[in-house]
């Protein structure tokens, strides 16, 4: 049942960034979203969609999640080229990917965590 629920929070997720992506970007309804700044919000979204694509997978796979999330934020940069009123843009689509490896940095870290293992000591950095 946890991957119904979070295999559906990903693909709503991923309808949102689709959908906020290809609207126009002048109306007045989507400019209250840029509190944070432009780079912040397009991270973000590619952050939380690396994050629920790793939890929707029985044997989780964060280096493909977050691969296939900066190919999505690439692909959907390019579609607004197709578009009469947005362009694609440079820094959008680095947000893009450094949010979703974000996003990966913080799965493995829990996942570490996660393991138990204690942190390095100083016998471990001396045997390096």
């Amino acid at each position: 049942m946890r991957y119904v629920i979070t295999r559906t929070l990903a693909a709503g997720w991923l309808a949102v960034l689709i959908v906020g992506s290809v609207l126009p970007a002048d109306t007045e309804q989507i400019q209250p979203a840029y509190i944070f700044g432009d780079f912040v919000l397009h991270a973000f979204g590619y952050f939380g969609l690396t994050v629920l694509l790793v939890l929707a997978q029985r044997h989780p796979r964060v280096l493909f999640s977050a691969l296939a999330a900066a190919l999505i934020g690439l692909i959907l940069e390019g579609v607004q080229g197709l578009t009469a009123d947005r362009d694609p843009q440079v820094l959008d689509a680095l947000a893009n990917t450094a949010g979703a490896f974000a996003g990966a940095a913080f799965c493995w870290g829990k996942r570490w965590i996660d393991s138990g293992r204690t942190p390095w000591t100083r016998e471990d950095m001396a045997t390096l």
